[in-house]
């Protein structure tokens, strides 16, 4: 065992995720640990993660600049088994479909929502 830390929050952290197919499906954006010592059992993606990693005093401020789309409480958790590997994304073993990340990693998508002709 090696006696160097392992940074799993930078190694981890809004790394992009890929499905089986090569589909980019989402970002990491939590994870879960659990244990003694402390074990990853899960991803957590999807909007409902943001506000824990906003600082408490600007939560008001980012829930009204975001919208309730962003700021939303749909957070989703993939088993660390469903993760096949780790390279320069986070590979995993299913189709996007299958672990409920059926929307994809569509950037434009949101801003596109909030135009104001649409």
């Amino acid at each position: 065992m090696s006696a160097d830390p392992i940074l799993i929050a930078h190694r981890l952290l809004d790394e992009q995720i890929v499905d089986s197919e090569g589909r980019r499906c989402g970002r990491v954006d939590d994870i879960e640990l659990t244990g003694n010592p402390p074990r990853v059992t899960a991803l957590l993606v999807g909007n409902g993660v943001y506000p824990r990693r906003v600082p408490r005093r600007l939560r008001p401020l980012a829930r009204r600049l975001a919208g309730p789309e962003v700021w939303g409480s749909n957070a989703l958790r993939i088993p660390w088994e469903e993760v096949d590997r780790l390279d320069s994304t986070v590979r995993l073993r299913k189709k996007a479909e299958e672990l409920g990340l059926g929307e994809g990693d569509d950037p434009e998508r949101w801003i596109v929502k909030r135009l104001p002709w649409n």
